[in-house]
């Protein structure tokens, strides 16, 4: 925890012009900082000022710890990389949506690419697949991707494979609750909200890439919905916090209208999400430097800590979780593995109950339905809309 403090450090000073050189610079391992980066995606974060495009850092700064230049070609490769794929992915999602408007289904393009636009260089936030809200009820998306794809659909998505290169989840709704009754009223407020995100259009800087996204008042509600549902079911990442982060930051610039913040903590209120906003707004201000005025509501201290230590603990995606994996070492059969996957997820049941007490049932569900896949699942027909 030592190292990940102080390459949070080095990381809240990255993203912040406000910010003096973190004296503990002298102490970065700089391959370490990068392994650090993949693990929570969000290299690009760091790039510019190490390799001090940024203008943040000058050579004496690093007191006497520059990268060497073994360092430096690893991070140089790492900028190649990322701005190879996200140009890819975001020449695909620009695809994908016009692809999908042209079949009759207005669409927006959730987080992925639309979150890169609100970075200072969109090119350096680490892409990952397409995830495209549709216009219309989960039956007619259905009856209308199985002519291409019959993939297996979760009550929130379906895998749409029209790119080798990048994952396409056509998604009917653009989150979900575990809680059903909760979820129940999230799928009529999403409803209720549609309309603006379908039309709202986005393009970057120099306006190679157009597509619709959502608003920014929607976004402060969904994504912040997104990461909890990481929290209680996976493991968060740092990209998706710092996705929160610019976001929060272009509401702010783009201009708050009248009265949005009380009408956002509303509805956190309605789905019993403040109490985690308010976590967030803690990481967000206290360990990577966003300012007051951003905030829109008042940061928990301790629902924070416990936040910010479940996201360096888990990883992206949970990937990193070794709490879980030593506790399932030597654990035999499946009742016996699922009862110590529950009692894992149930540390979260003193902070957020009414979602983290639907989990096992979540977890039945969901190993049946994928037990009980049809043989010809992820079949193509003659109609595949590869590459289009």
């Amino acid at each position: 925890m030592e190292k990940d403090k102080v390459y949070l450090d080095f990381l809240k000073f990255c993203l912040n012009d406000h910010l003096p050189v973190p004296e503990s610079i002298k102490d970065i391992n700089w391959h370490e900082l990068l392994e650090f980066g993949k693990k929570h995606t969000i290299v690009g974060m760091y790039i510019p000022t190490v390799l001090m495009k940024d203008g943040k850092l000058k050579k004496e700064d690093f007191m006497g710890n520059k990268p060497t230049d073994d360092d430096v070609m690893e991070w140089v490769f790492e900028d190649y990389l990322l701005r190879r794929n996200n140009t890819g992915v975001f020449e695909r999602a620009q695809k994908a949506s016009e692809w999908f408007r042209e079949q009759g289904f207005r669409n927006c393009i959730l987080k992925g690419q639309g979150n890169a636009l609100m970075y200072p260089d969109p090119l350096l936030r680490t892409s990952g697949d397409i995830d495209i809200w549709l216009e219309g009820t989960r039956d007619e998306i259905l009856a209308f991707t199985t002519q291409y794809y019959n993939m297996h659909a979760s009550p929130l998505h379906v895998d749409f494979p029209m790119f080798k290169e990048t994952q396409v989840e056509v998604h009917f709704h653009p989150s979900r609750m575990y809680n059903p009754y909760m979820n129940k009223k999230l799928w009529a407020y999403c409803d209720t909200q549609a309309d603006e995100q379908f039309e709202h259009w986005v393009s970057s800087a120099d306006g190679k890439y157009k597509f619709t996204a959502p608003t920014n008042e929607f976004n402060a509600f969904y994504q912040l919905d997104h990461i909890f549902k990481h929290l209680i079911n996976e493991g968060i990442g740092l990209r998706q916090v710092i996705d929160y982060f610019y976001l929060l930051r272009k509401r702010y610039n783009d201009g708050i209208p009248a009265g949005a913040n009380e009408k956002l903590i509303s509805v956190l209120n309605r789905f019993n999400l403040k109490k985690f906003s308010r976590a967030m707004m803690f990481v967000l201000h206290e360990f990577l430097g966003l300012e007051e005025k951003y905030l829109y509501i008042k940061p928990h201290k301790e629902e924070g800590e416990f936040l910010l230590n479940e996201i360096l603990e888990a990883g992206n995606f949970g990937k990193y979780e070794k709490r879980l994996t030593d506790s399932l070492e030597g654990v035999k059969g499946h009742v016996n593995r699922f009862l110590v996957l529950t009692a894992f997820k149930y540390r979260l049941l003193r902070h957020y109950p009414t979602e983290a007490i639907w989990m096992p049932l979540r977890d039945l569900r969901y190993h049946f339905s994928h037990k009980n896949l049809e043989e010809n699942e992820g079949q193509t027909t003659e109609n595949t809309p590869t590459n289009p």
